[in-house]
């Protein structure tokens, strides 16, 4: 039943778009949350010289921001993918920003697309950030990225981990994005009542905690509402 019902989405194209959310977070992007995409890549690969004139694929590249530290981190190739052409509108606006480099492209195209990954040739580094989850077909789309991966190459790989409670945020997510904007501020405000209580519980404070929240390099509503936007799931 799930998977024809993602299915459906993607024949329809009515997945969930991220285009009002990363260009707020791309309005936001500040120094310090570049050098945290650098460092994280640089912690993962044991150091800038993994990085230095190797291949970089970003497969489902959200705001950009990664396929950014990978340029700023001197990769000699790099290539942005993204289902969403509204993500994809924000990692060009990044790309922009430094004068639109030759050596970074970017393509709106699905992870579960086989015919157009195999055309990228291979990759020193394979990059996919908690994106894979909402492709609509996962385990396709690991088939395909790992194909991408060259001799002696790296893949970055995240994605959430199923919980009891996974069932419930699929549900969640789904009138979520069935909700007519108008009225998503409901599902916003039910979020935020939820995390206070979560924080509670662990004997914090939600305002002390949104003032120095750092998850995933965005702000804590920015956050807040990618979580709920995140469907498939």
């Amino acid at each position: 039943m799930t998977s024809l019902l993602y299915e459906h989405i993607y024949k329809n194209k009515t997945q969930f778009s991220f285009w009002k959310n990363w260009k707020n977070f791309i309005e936001q992007l500040d120094e310090q949350k570049i050098e945290s995409a650098k460092n994280s890549l640089l912690e993962f690969l044991g150091g800038k010289e993994y990085i230095e004139w190797k291949t970089f694929v970003d497969i489902g590249c959200w705001s950009g921001l990664f396929s950014l530290a990978a340029y700023l981190l001197w990769a000699s190739k790099i290539i942005s993918v993204d289902i969403d052409e509204n993500s994809v509108q924000c990692a060009i606006l990044l790309r922009e920003k430094e004068w639109g480099p030759e050596n970074w492209t970017i393509h709106t195209w699905p992870a579960v697309h086989k015919n157009f990954l195999k055309s990228l040739w291979s990759f020193d580094i394979v990059y996919s950030w908690w994106v894979l989850h909402h492709s609509g077909d996962m385990y396709k789309a690991f088939d395909n990225i790992i194909s991408l991966i060259g001799d002696d190459g790296k893949l970055f790989l995240a994605i959430y981990n199923k919980y009891i409670s996974s069932r419930t945020w699929w549900y969640i997510k789904y009138l979520y994005n069935k909700t007519p904007n108008f009225l998503k501020f409901f599902w916003v405000t039910l979020h935020y009542l939820y995390v206070t209580l979560m924080y509670l519980i662990q004997g914090k404070w939600i305002l002390s905690e949104i003032k120095k929240y750092t998850g995933r390099w965005m702000s804590f509503h920015t956050d807040v509402l990618d979580w709920l936007w995140g469907y498939p799931y």
